[in-house]
């Protein structure tokens, strides 16, 4: 039995370990096991009957061969996962490049024994270790063994470590896992040939051959690295656009909710002042009034909406609200991006002053103002705790599902750049500031207003 019909089996098992490696996460079928176990077996019993005689040694049928059975094992993949297509495939990319790249270092550190070669593998004969020292003969199996190991540890944490618990790749950029794929199918076809080149071995000629192919693999995981990258750049995109979407009809909402209670204060203040009450009665029952009266004046109406019912939450939790605001240039911005804009900026204060201990310490302050046209909104307050960056470099959110929390910071510096300006976080000497400056378009008035 030739090597290659040996090897045919050891490329099949390195296969499977590296697609279960990449393929974990995804979504499995109804009975999974059993589909598992079938599919494997399948896999060993199509590998057995794959022939190999002597004309099978050239390049265009190796290649055949070895993509056939990668196709095999594409294929119970698809039995046993229910994930997209699109995304079985990916991973079964990922575990081939894992694959061929391990292969092509072991091969590479073989290059200078000329007489054990891990391109025997493809030959007519078997490699012959009996004749090799045992030392040596342990060392090419530890070798090998742990080459391998190290090779699909280190693919893992660069590829399917970044592969979402819920295995949802949502690949978007198919054009680029074509590419991908097509370089490692030429680079795999261009090495079978490169084995069965008629000339004296040639130290120098292995190694850049070994060297090339090793390389090619390495882009092909730079590819399907920066492929995982844009998903995740996708999916914030995604929630801060539905964010931005729903702070809209949030807006719509809560002005007519504070269009009532101006209405219902209003008839209160009426109510009162004709009633029969003496006037420490009427004072004391006006000012209660007063707390839900929505008579918060900044020039623009949906600011003036947001500043009432943040007030109103933070007058509820004991929370100091001081604001001066210009906002009157600021008609330039949509309803929904403004109504985001501040409720964010103040949903995040509001959050970090509630954990402070001391309840003094409890005060937010928000300044805006139009000067050379640039409008600047400034809000501080006070933090306790540490806070960290993402890789974004935006604060880390706090609570514990930060998988579906963070993007208040993300919608600021959205709505900052949709209209030309940027959002700066500071969070020095325990006070939290968010700088965000609009650049003003021509023709926009600007007034003060204070509360």
């Amino acid at each position: 039995m030739s090597m290659l019909a040996i090897y045919k089996f050891i490329f099949i098992t390195e296969i499977i370990i590296a697609e279960g490696l990449f393929m974990y996460k995804l979504s499995r079928r109804k009975y999974f096991a059993a589909r598992l176990v079938l599919c494997i077996a399948v896999c060993y019993l199509l590998t057995a009957l794959f022939p190999v005689f002597p004309k099978a040694f050239n390049g265009w049928y190796v290649s055949f061969m070895f993509l056939t059975l990668f196709a095999v094992t594409l294929g119970g993949a698809v039995v046993c996962f229910s994930a997209p297509l699109k995304n079985v495939f990916f991973c079964c990319l990922a575990a081939y490049t894992a694959q061929h790249l391990a292969y092509e270092l072991f091969k590479l550190i073989l290059s200078p024994f000329d007489s054990v070669s891990a391109g025997d593998m493809y030959g007519t004969g078997m490699i012959e270790l009996g004749r090799s020292p045992s030392a040596m003969v342990i060392a090419i199996v530890v070798g090998y063994v742990d080459l391998y190991i190290a090779v699909y540890a280190l693919s893992y944490f660069f590829i399917g470590k970044k592969i979402s618990d819920n295995g949802d790749l949502r690949v978007k950029n198919t054009s680029l896992v074509i590419f991908s794929a097509i370089i490692l199918l030429v680079d795999i076809i261009l090495n079978a040939f490169t084995v069965y080149i008629d000339e004296d071995y040639n130290f120098v000629y292995d190694v850049i051959i070994c060297v090339y192919n090793t390389l090619c693999c390495v882009l092909v995981f730079f590819i399907q690295n920066s492929v995982i990258k844009r998903k995740g750049i996708y999916e914030e995109l995604e929630v801060v656009s539905a964010l931005l979407a729903t702070s809209e009809k949030q807006y719509e909402m809560r002005k007519e909710e504070i269009d009532l209670i101006n209405i219902k204060c209003h008839d209160m203040k009426q109510r009162i002042a004709v009633s029969p009450l003496d006037e420490a009665t009427k004072s004391e029952i006006a000012e209660l009034v007063s707390i839900y009266d929505a008579n918060l004046k900044t020039g623009n109406q949906v600011v003036d909406i947001i500043l009432t019912e943040k007030n109103l939450i933070c007058h509820a939790n004991g929370v100091q609200l001081t604001c001066m605001a210009d906002c009157s240039a600021l008609g330039f911005v949509s309803e929904g991006d403004l109504y985001s804009l501040f409720g964010n900026i103040l949903d995040n204060a509001v959050a970090a002053v509630l954990r402070i201990g001391d309840v003094n310490k409890r005060g937010i302050s928000l300044h805006v103002r139009s000067q050379s046209g640039v409008i600047s909104i400034m809000a501080e307050n006070r933090y306790e705790g540490e806070i960290s960056l993402g890789r974004d470099g935006l604060p880390r959110t706090i609570k514990e599902d930060g998988r579906n929390h963070g993007f208040g910071l993300k919608s600021i510096r959205a709505v900052a750049e949709k209209y030309g300006g940027n959002a700066v976080f500071d969070f020095s000497e325990e006070i939290f500031t968010v700088n965000v400056l609009l650049p003003v378009p021509s023709g926009n008035p600007s007034s003060c207003a204070s509360v």
